[in-house]
């Protein structure tokens, strides 16, 4: 081994490279843009009922008791917003590192140098850990001008970036062994994203979720000075680089596994002709053709991708795996929601039980359930919808097949409109759920209105993703690229009830319901302006051949 030891020397030719791409100014302002989200979201909410706009121009009084309260609350904001962008970026960064030595051909003859399997895996992992340690450090500026304020703790502040460099390096092992095992990079991403929702967001299920880094990083932020706190905020990324330095040396032992490091076939304009086999000794019986319905003359394109356009385009057993377990706790806390709001209601309508109904707290019993239910219904749609249609014209012009298809005589947007309702089509009752589960559960806490609101919000967010899903399938040049750049906006659609929920009973003596419905109003009617807007852009671009 060198003097770095494992890292070896491609840590530092990792940052140079993505330098060279410019994926610095971008990691950095993509940092930026979320504290700067973050900061604003908070200001709004923390003095409300005052308008955001008006925070700049009109002047607030505050006490320093206030202002320090203000300041400690901030950088518990920022530190979780810089949580969130780490796991969202670095999974996907880090499988990238391995997948394209795998796309471009170039991991055989990297096996074949001086450097050893693990050498080539830590160098790799350090790299992409540094890039995205350095592109943390952009808002450390942000937190530095909260201090001004008071009120913030120093060990808190350390906790917090020891948290974000224990799970940067985490989730960066998790997107190299990930990478490491699957054959291109859309596969390597998904496992990536799955083995980050299980490892670091505890699989999104509330007994699961105190353990991890956002649920320990609040924990801390309540006693920062205490010796638990201390040995936890520290204690904790220690664990969490052994659990990564497990997950690289079990993805330098499967580097040179024939078929995960082959990576896809290469292409070519002459392909071998077909060789002649030797005709099986047992002649199977001849298989029945699938009944498949006769070829819609009016819409041959929907038909096809109805009937024979479902291809296998990721790790099939994990996928069915989790769309099953998905599916069935949605089924389940969306049926236990039901039952305990039914109940509920039955003891809002018996006078002489009155008195029970009001020792319980208003409807959030059935809330949790329904507001779970309406996350897992709307993960199991809205995840499978992004990954298919971002799929279907980039993956079309990755197959060479976009050129024949547009040659024919039909209309160019009919194409996208077909293939993007296709996909839509499948898995509707699920979408169905997550929307009736989102608006009962508000509904149970706040009012008809705010139900109505979230629903129509949830509606929004499925049409934006669909819609940004199709503009960067005609825009983007592979499939892959394309649905690793749609996947935070699904996750964006997924997510918003879980946080709009806790704003609503945390916050609800700053934030009002009528607020609150406001707020989804506002953001339903910016979500489908998005969707129209990214609509009639990507058929524009797919018919004039852009």
């Amino acid at each position: 081994m060198g003097p770095l030891g494992r890292i070896g020397p491609l840590a530092a030719w990792e940052l140079r490279r993505l330098a060279r791409r410019g994926l610095a100014l971008r990691a950095r302002l993509l940092f930026l843009y979320a504290l700067l989200v973050a900061l604003v979201g908070f200001a709004a909410v923390w003095f409300f009922p005052v308008a955001a706009t008006d925070l700049l121009t009109v002047s607030i009084r505050v006490t320093p008791a206030e202002s320090a309260a203000f300041a400690d609350a901030l950088a518990l904001v920022l530190l979780e917003a810089q949580l969130v962008a780490v796991v969202a970026l670095t999974p996907a960064l880090a499988a990238a590192a391995v997948s394209e030595e795998k796309d471009r051909h170039t991991l055989p003859l990297l096996l074949t140098t001086l450097l050893s399997d693990r050498e080539i895996v830590f160098g790799k992992a350090a790299g992409r850990v540094a890039f995205v340690l350095t592109a943390v450090l952009a808002g450390l500026p942000v937190l530095a001008l909260a201090l001004l304020f008071g009120g913030i703790s120093v060990q808190f502040l350390l906790a917090g970036y020891a948290l974000t460099a224990g799970t940067a390096l985490l989730c960066a092992a998790v997107g190299i062994g990930a990478a490491c095992g699957a054959r291109d990079l859309r596969a390597a991403v998904l496992r990536a994203y799955a083995r980050t929702a299980v490892l670091v967001c505890g699989a999104f299920v509330p007994p699961l979720v105190l353990g991890t880094p956002f649920a320990l990083l609040a924990f801390v932020h309540r006693d920062p000075g205490a010796p638990w706190a201390l040995a936890a905020g520290f204690g904790y990324p220690l664990a969490q680089a052994l659990v990564g330095f497990a997950l690289l040396e079990r993805a330098a032992r499967g580097l040179r596994l024939r078929g995960p490091t082959a990576g896809p076939r290469p292409t070519t304009a002459f392909p071998a002709p077909p060789r002649q086999v030797e005709p099986p000794l047992l002649q199977p019986d001849d298989e029945v053709p699938p009944d498949l319905p006769p070829v819609d003359g009016a819409n041959p394109v929907l038909w096809k991708e109805r009937c024979v356009g479902r291809t296998a385009w990721a790790v099939p057993a994990l996928v069915r795996a989790v769309a099953l377990g998905a599916g069935a706790l949605a089924v389940v806390l969306f049926g236990a929601g039901v039952w305990v709001a039914v109940k509920r209601a039955s003891v809002a309508l018996d006078p002489g039980r009155a008195g029970e109904l009001a020792r319980r707290e208003r409807g959030t019993e059935a809330g949790w359930l329904l507001i779970a239910a309406g996350t897992f219904a709307a993960g199991r749609y809205l995840l499978p919808l992004a990954a298919g249609v971002s799929g279907c014209v980039a993956g079309e012009r990755f197959r060479r097949t976009l050129d024949p298809l547009l040659g024919t005589a039909l209309d160019r947007r009919a194409i996208l409109r077909a293939k993007v309702q296709a996909h839509a089509e499948r898995g509707t009752a699920f979408g169905a759920v997550g929307v009736a589960a989102v608006g009962m559960a508000f509904t149970a806490v706040g009012e008809l209105r705010l139900g109505v609101a979230a629903a129509l919000l949830a509606v929004a967010g499925g049409a934006l993703v669909a819609a940004f899903a199709a503009w960067l399938s005609v825009r983007c040049p592979s499939d892959a690229r394309a649905f690793r750049l749609a996947l935070p906006v699904a996750v964006v659609a997924v997510g918003w009830p879980v946080g709009a929920w806790n704003l609503l009973l945390l916050r609800s003596d700053r934030v009002p319901p009528d607020a609150l419905a406001r707020g989804l109003w506002i953001a339903t009617a910016l979500a489908l302006s998005a969707a129209l807007a990214l609509w009639a852009l990507a058929a524009r671009a797919l018919d004039r051949g852009e």
